[in-house]
């Protein structure tokens, strides 16, 4: 199968991306790892007369450590973020999300913007983003703007992102003291699979009470989008965690929180069943991290 003729462009900026696809407006398409965009265009899912590649971008392939958050540029490839030091140190849940995308070819190519941009609901690093609070960092030709990542999504294959908008990156602030974070998937086989349900947790406990002083869980493959679980996190405000605290808010969180559908992978109450299991699963784990 042979990729249709398009003309391929290679800005070095930002600046001149967005003067290329002011030119070209719907005509043309942002590449990155190009794993999905490539083969979309195969299949004839897209077309385009014009592909814009970010790869040359100063600064889009980079990881930035600030005083107080992580900056990922939109164009680091998966198989970067899990080698990064500082992400194997203090963010474990989404080095776990990068890690299970696709097989090793893939995550030496595929991108972390262009997971997210795809706007998947199972996204592997889509979960492990969410609960870590991460905010998408936007360029226009009306300039720069933050949107937080809960609002980013908004339906399959849908983002907030306008035509000439360009996604440059996530930041990510650190996590405190004595707080942990935990991913889990869950698909027919171990890789190169979509997930059936997919899973994070993030949990900050007070070191003395092991009272709970914030938390966010985040679900995938069970909505229109990646979601937070508002109402199994309000159950868990305040207080003290353990196994009686966990299976309670993993109750709230798959007959609550979530609505997902039958299809070939998997049947809603299944999903709704697994949803249960791996929201007290990664909260366990978050758990046994933030105290240890």
């Amino acid at each position: 199968m042979l990729l249709p003729k398009f003309e391929f462009h290679e800005p070095e900026s930002i600046e001149k991306a967005l003067v290329l696809k002011k030119q070209f407006n719907s005509g043309a398409r942002f590449l990155a790892g190009g794993t999905d965009l490539l083969v979309y265009l195969k299949k004839k899912i897209v077309s385009t007369d014009h592909v814009i590649s970010l790869q040359r971008i100063a600064g889009l392939s980079e990881i930035q450590e600030n005083d107080s958050d992580l900056i990922i540029g939109a164009c680091t490839t998966m198989a970067a973020i899990s080698r990064h030091p500082v992400v194997q140190k203090r963010f474990g849940a989404l080095k776990s999300g990068a890690d299970n995308m696709g097989t090793h070819l893939i995550r030496n190519r595929a991108t972390i913007g262009g997971n997210v941009c795809n706007a998947s609901p199972a996204g592997d690093t889509l979960p492990a983003l969410l609960v870590y609070d991460a905010v998408a960092l936007v360029e226009s030709p009306d300039g720069k703007r933050e949107i937080p990542l809960t609002d980013f999504f908004k339906g399959p294959g849908k983002t907030d992102l306008k035509n000439d908008d360009i996604l440059t990156g996530f930041r990510l602030p650190y996590p405190p003291d004595h707080s942990g974070a935990h991913y889990i998937q869950l698909g027919k086989r171990k890789s190169a699979e979509i997930n059936v349900v997919n899973a994070a947790a993030f949990l900050t406990c007070d070191s003395g009470t092991g009272n709970i002083l914030s938390v966010r869980i985040a679900l995938g493959s069970v909505a229109p989008t990646p979601i937070r679980a508002p109402l199994a996190e309000a159950a868990l405000m305040g207080s003290t965690a353990g196994d009686d605290t966990f299976n309670a808010a993993a109750e709230i969180a798959r007959f609550k929180d979530c609505t997902p559908i039958d299809d070939f992978r998997g049947s809603a109450a299944y999903r709704r069943a697994m949803v249960g299991v791996l929201t007290k699963r990664t909260l366990a784990a978050a758990f046994d991290q933030a105290r240890a």
